[in-house]
């Protein structure tokens, strides 16, 4: 029940924000009182052009614009930022937390990035600067410097009265306390409910446990994300190479990490890149997958070598025997472009970037790719396949028509099972990988013969 009003929430904010767009006029805020600001971000990205979604984005107040762009991809993040007044950027920033804004920074320009520190608060603005200058990839560039740090020799009654206060209400967490020495070094950790229940005259250091887990500025974020949830942690401190404490890396962000790691493992698996995604463009799309198929033209192309090698073509039947031997390359080809829509649309469905209104959309795209893609195997394979059989172009056309058609069809018909086994209530990842490989297999084979026995005879 949840799930559906939370999809009717999203239709009903697309459909406000495209008529502020429309009016020019207006407020979005009643529409999108109760809206997760993610689900704002996931409209504008995956419903809107670049234009209309920078246009409806300016029609948020402040503090939820902020909140919407701490939230959105990367790419997202570029086009609402692109020609943006470095004032205004420098205000969003200023609205949510370092680490959100020290990934912000790392989207926009080099040249801009000052320009649009100078309109940020001094403190926070040091802590963008210092976020800014670790490696995205580790947990430096990972952390947020926004923690409570307590000394030792504290009164737990006075730390409680300085957290009532309000005076930790930037902390990315309050549920635990780091402990830290005179120059800033790790020394242990407290859990706000160990600190509730002990006696409030005690000194944090009496209750805290200085055995800590934690992580070094340099090490890849992967392996901090797996050692939180290794070690089932809220957050793990991260130290510089002299021991400091200097930020802290919450599970919020490792589970980010894991998702986006194992997104990009399986895409690559696919023979796609890593950074794809159903939101892309059309020719972006195509760049991330099209390499993996020159890979298996040229080994489609090397196997045929092999087959006519050990099974030679006669004079009488030299056109049909050769073109036999390219039937795996045909078998691989769509295979693999039905593999790759697959797994980014059980990715999709899996991250929420495919839902019920954009289905139609998704299809025709998936459709687009499978039949340009299809078109550049075609264009690499007819002049290979025409000077490997002597030059026989008739022979060259017919395997290119082939195969254009057959991974036309594989894409078409790996987005129909994968789309289709969503809307019946079925699991996609289960249903699309046998199913798509028996479909794309017999098709291909039949299309490719189809295509042969008319245009050879």
């Amino acid at each position: 029940m949840a799930r559906v009003r939370r999809r009717e929430m999203r239709q009903q904010v697309l459909q406000t924000l495209r008529d502020q767009i429309e009016q020019g006029q207006g407020s979005v805020l009643a529409a999108t009182e109760g809206l997760h600001p993610a689900d704002i971000a996931d409209v504008l990205w995956l419903d809107f052009s670049a234009t209309d979604a920078r246009s409806a984005f300016q029609t948020l107040p402040a503090e939820l614009a902020a909140e919407v762009l701490a939230e959105a991809e990367p790419q997202l993040v570029q086009r609402l930022t692109e020609n943006m007044p470095p004032a205004e950027l420098g205000g969003l920033l200023n609205k949510i937390s370092a680490d959100d804004g020290a990934d912000i920074l790392e989207e926009i320009e080099e040249t801009r990035r000052q320009e649009v520190l100078s309109f940020v608060e001094p403190q926070e603005a040091s802590d963008l600067r210092q976020l800014s200058a670790y490696d995205p990839e580790t947990a430096g560039g990972l952390m947020t410097t926004e923690f409570v740090a307590i000394s030792s020799v504290e009164k737990i009654g006075d730390v409680l009265k300085r957290i009532k206060r309000g005076d930790e209400e930037h902390a990315e967490t309050i549920s635990i306390l780091y402990l830290v020495g005179p120059q800033g070094h790790l020394q242990g950790v407290v859990s706000a409910r160990e600190l509730l229940e002990a006696n409030i005259h005690q000194e944090v250091g009496e209750v805290a446990n200085p055995d800590v887990i934690f992580a070094r500025t340099d090490e890849d974020q992967e392996d901090v994300a797996r050692r939180i949830l290794h070690y089932n942690l809220a957050a793990i401190p991260v130290s510089d190479a002299r021991g400091v404490l200097v930020g802290i890396v919450t599970s919020d962000d490792a589970l980010e990490v894991l998702e986006e790691e194992g997104s990009e493992d399986a895409l690559l698996l696919a023979g796609a890149s890593g950074e794809t995604e159903v939101g892309e463009s059309f020719w972006l799309r195509v760049v991330h997958r099209a390499p993996m198929l020159f890979v298996t033209v040229m080994a489609g192309l090397a196997m045929s070598r092999v087959m006519n090698h050990f099974a030679p073509t006669s004079n009488g039947e030299g056109n049909w025997l050769t073109i036999l031997s390219y039937i795996p390359m045909v078998l691989a080809l769509s295979g693999t472009v039905g593999t790759q829509t697959s797994a980014i649309l059980v990715r999709g469905f899996a991250v929420g970037q495919v839902t019920a209104g954009r289905r139609v959309k998704v299809f025709l795209g998936e459709v687009q790719v499978g039949v340009a893609l299809g078109a550049l195997s075609c264009a690499l394979a007819i002049p290979a396949v025409s000077l490997l059989a002597s030059g026989d172009w008739q022979v060259g056309s017919s395997l290119g028509l082939a195969l254009f058609l057959a991974m036309s069809w594989a894409a078409m018909a790996s987005a129909s099972i994968a789309l289709g086994s969503e809307a019946i209530g079925l699991d996609p990842a289960l249903v699309s990988g046998p199913v798509m490989i028996a479909v794309s297999d017999l098709s291909s084979v039949l299309l490719f013969f189809g295509v042969a026995h008319i245009l050879l005879g």
